[in-house]
């Protein structure tokens, strides 16, 4: 594993911490869950099929649903730098 892809998954671990950390401070942490598990999905699903339009697209797999499942909108937005970083 090269330096590139530690410090993605740092990255990525950070992220996961930050919205783990969002969710219990919101009062209501099942909710918040929820709340991004579907704003994550519907944003993946939506950059899938207007991949064509925008010229960037993620493949839909296990990784990229339990990443933007995870993280929401945020998860999304860090797998396309994902992508570009190491492209």
């Amino acid at each position: 594993m090269d330096l590139q892809q530690k410090w993605v998954w740092l990255l990525c671990g950070a992220v996961l911490c930050f919205s783990i950390v969002a969710w219990f401070k919101s009062g209501r942490p099942l909710r918040a869950m929820l709340l991004s598990a579907v704003t994550g999905t519907a944003g993946l699903s939506a950059l899938y099929l207007l991949q064509q339009l925008c010229g960037v697209g993620l493949p839909v797999n296990e990784v990229t649903i339990g990443v933007s499942a995870v993280g929401g909108v945020p998860g999304v937005i860090l797998l396309l730098m994902t992508q570009l970083i190491l492209r």
